[in-house]
């Protein structure tokens, strides 16, 4: 090897050691004290081995799932059992998708503890099984209608 691939080779491992020294001290050296970082978190208590029940409602959302639907082959008529658990707090628009392209049917908003048993599919459907199926699940605020979180939940569709 030459004097100058030497010198470059000890330029560059002078380089990555120095990097890895500072950057392994940085936070020593700018940030903030570990004492600091190690105060007790205010709101904490003893574990007693149980939790205590929420105040509020939880600001979750429950969404029903569901493996397979199943629906009447060449019927627009159809039996579900779609329903919006009584503790959310939110609206849900309920849709059903035969693949990602073709809607089945589209609810109105649904309120907490409500339910649909029967509906009318936009379109017929031929019997079969249909893998890429889904419920859509919208969600909208009580007060003023506004887009929350949603789900789309693949099932199986059998239509007989």
């Amino acid at each position: 090897m030459t004097k100058k691939k030497i010198g470059q080779l000890a330029g560059v491992l002078f380089l990555i050691v120095a990097g890895i020294f500072i950057g392994m001290n940085w936070q020593n050296w700018f940030g903030e004290p570990l004492e600091a970082q190690l105060t007790d978190v205010e709101s904490a208590e003893d574990w007693t081995g149980e939790r205590k029940a929420a105040q509020k409602p939880s600001p979750t959302i429950d969404i029903p799932g569901y493996e397979k639907l199943q629906l009447k082959a060449d019927s627009l008529e159809q039996t579900v059992n779609f329903h919006n658990p009584e503790n959310n707090t939110c609206y849900f628009k309920i849709s059903v998708w035969q693949d990602p392209e073709t809607k089945l049917w589209e609810s109105k908003l649904l309120a907490p503890g409500k339910a649909i048993y029967e509906l009318t599919l936009d379109k017929t459907i031929a019997a079969g099984s249909y893998e890429e199926a889904m419920v859509k699940y919208e969600c909208f605020s009580l007060e003023n209608h506004e887009p929350l979180n949603g789900s789309e939940i693949k099932v199986t569709l059998e239509v007989f």
